[in-house]
């Protein structure tokens, strides 16, 4: 059987315009999906509680201060012998796998749990030779303890029975990293050691609300 020009012609197009309308359905189909969060959300979200110090470059710090910027907020101490190096070269990987743009609007938060030592100038070589962009906060001692409580952070010394000294001590805690939307927000939280594409997925979802 021949097919003529003229019906070949509107075969085309007819293929054309389905085509067309496949595409904007799954575009449209896509848009209306609720995002789905990787990590544990908060449901529903609750403003994120305060969080008020001093930087690791001496200066005031505060969680609001950080402005219209995604936060990503996570507790430790520079002796710390395994989580906290594992946690902050994870939180380097994130950093790593957004676009320049998304890291435009992220600020990366470590507290540490251990301001005796922790001073700022410790924080700065610590959390620096992971990353200079990250902020290193150290608090006072009551601060700490509000903070410790409003997120539901465990941080508590052992002192080691081999040792002869108060000052040497680990610190038994607990390694979530909270992630604080533009508004200030919580919206949820990961393992310390959650696969990197995930913790940086969900934040570029947030970068761009």
């Amino acid at each position: 059987m021949t097919i003529k020009v003229g019906e070949r012609r509107a075969a085309y197009r007819w293929v054309a315009l389905w085509m067309v309308a496949a595409v904007l359905a799954l575009a449209f189909g896509g848009c209306s999906q609720e995002y789905k969060f990787r990590g544990t959300p908060y449901d529903p979200v609750i403003p994120a509680p305060p969080i008020s110090g001093v930087n690791l470059d001496n200066m005031p710090f505060t969680l609001e201060a950080l402005g219209k910027r995604v936060k990503v907020v996570f507790f430790g101490y520079t002796f710390c012998p395994d989580v906290c190096p594992l946690t902050l070269a994870n939180m380097k990987g994130v950093y790593d796998t957004l676009s320049e743009a998304q890291r435009a609007e992220t600020a990366f938060v470590f507290v540490t749990v251990d301001p005796e030592r922790d001073s700022p100038e410790r924080l700065a070589a610590y959390v620096g030779a992971f990353n200079p962009n990250f902020y290193g906060v150290q608090l006072q001692t009551d601060e700490l303890t509000r903070v410790k409580s409003d997120y539901g952070v465990y941080a508590e010394k052992r002192v080691l029975e081999s040792s002869q000294s108060a000052a040497d001590y680990l610190i038994d805690h607990t390694a979530f990293v909270y992630i604080i939307d533009k508004e200030n927000n919580l919206r949820e939280i990961f393992a310390h050691d959650a696969p990197k594409g995930d913790i940086a997925a969900d934040i570029a979802y947030l970068t761009e609300r």
